[in-house]
């Protein structure tokens, strides 16, 4: 597994809170599934929180689970990105994933529905494009700055170990 840190201009040099996220890259041949913000166009990579007394490899197939309506496995931890921003350290741990079932049901939070969660299919190339776009936030919105540049990293890290 590679370990790799991302530190945002916003980072005030100390941390105050810890986070472990989980992400499931999930392949269909060539297209990638990731989660669409419709209220703020926004995309993301499939994932979320490890609770109390949750494996990572759990966290990842939960979270899969609820945005997603998809039953998967995570096969393999292929990645970890530290982040820091503000007073916050985020560990991201990126799985991939093998699916399992559809089940067709999402078990969306609050905020995910107000957001206007939804699921889609993209060719890898394209979905690197879009996250690739991250410098154009870098002066008016840092958080998506940094969600874009992590999951950019994530999915250049994927190409390069699938050779895709």
């Amino acid at each position: 597994m590679d370990k790799l840190q991302l530190i945002n201009d916003d980072y005030k040099g100390y941390v105050e809170h810890v986070r472990h996220a989980c992400r499931g890259i999930l392949l269909n041949g060539s297209n990638i599934l990731l989660c669409y913000e419709s209220k703020e166009n926004k995309y993301i990579i499939p994932g979320g929180g490890v609770e109390e007394g949750e494996t990572l490899e759990g966290a990842c197939e939960r979270e899969i689970l609820e945005e997603t309506g998809y039953e998967v496995k995570a096969t393999d931890n292929y990645l970890e990105i530290e982040e820091l921003f503000d007073n916050w350290k985020h560990i991201n741990h990126y799985f991939l994933c093998s699916i399992k079932s559809d089940t067709g049901m999402l078990h969306l939070t609050k905020a995910e529905e107000q957001a206007g969660y939804e699921t889609l299919w993209l060719p890898l190339d394209k979905a690197v494009g879009i996250f690739g776009r991250y410098e154009e936030f870098h002066a008016t919105n840092i958080a998506d700055y940094g969600l874009y540049r992590r999951e950019y990293t994530a999915l250049e890290k994927v190409r390069e170990i699938l050779k895709i």
